[in-house]
């Protein structure tokens, strides 16, 4: 019981971590919007305050049930899922209305692929959203079928921030390309 409870643990503070960058993400792209980035951080804290009250629950009980029956858990997983929403939405609209009105930025499919699920969030508010309606559905399908996306989604969450953090170094040698006059080369950068 003690590694999933630390399992579980660690999943609910990677989520809430990788939104709340994200939130700072939606800040900076969104133009300081409070609205959008307060909403963010608002669902962060109650998915992780409903994530510590489902392994308040399980320490309690000492089953492993309660990680997939508890109404906290189910409650965690929609707000998890509705504050993903409110991320991979802000930051599509952020994104689509900084390009001077043109759209996303031209790139191959691959390129905007990458953007658009995994960079904007939209696998992980997937994630969220699937373990959310296997909560609900539990009844129906099982109880245990939640445990599939629970153990990827703090995995996609990773993956996204990283991939988030890796592009920015593209987006900064494209901006350099910009500003060198056409008489200059651009070299390739070296590492010292």
């Amino acid at each position: 019981m003690n590694c999933l409870t630390v399992a579980f643990a660690s999943n609910f503070c990677v989520a809430f971590l990788v939104q709340c960058f994200y939130a700072h993400r939606v800040w900076i792209i969104g133009r300081q919007n409070k609205l959008l980035t307060c909403g963010a951080l608002l669902a962060a804290t109650a998915q992780l305050v409903f994530g510590t009250l489902t392994l308040e629950d399980a320490y309690d009980s000492n089953n492993i049930a309660t990680f997939f029956s508890n109404p906290d858990s189910a409650a965690n997983a929609l707000i998890s899922a509705i504050c993903d929403a409110i991320i991979t939405a802000s930051v599509y609209f952020c994104l689509r209305h900084s390009e001077n009105g043109s759209g996303l930025v031209r790139e191959d499919p691959i390129q905007k692929l990458n953007l658009v699920f995994v960079q904007m969030g939209l696998i992980t508010f997937t994630s969220a959203l699937t373990t959310s309606a296997l909560y609900y559905e539990s009844d129906l399908v099982g109880e245990y079928f939640t445990a599939a996306p629970v153990s990827l989604l703090s995995k996609t969450y990773s993956n996204s921030m990283l991939a988030v953090l890796n592009a920015r170094r593209r987006i900064r040698d494209r901006q350099q390309l910009a500003l060198v006059s056409p008489s200059e080369l651009p070299t390739l950068p070296t590492r010292h």
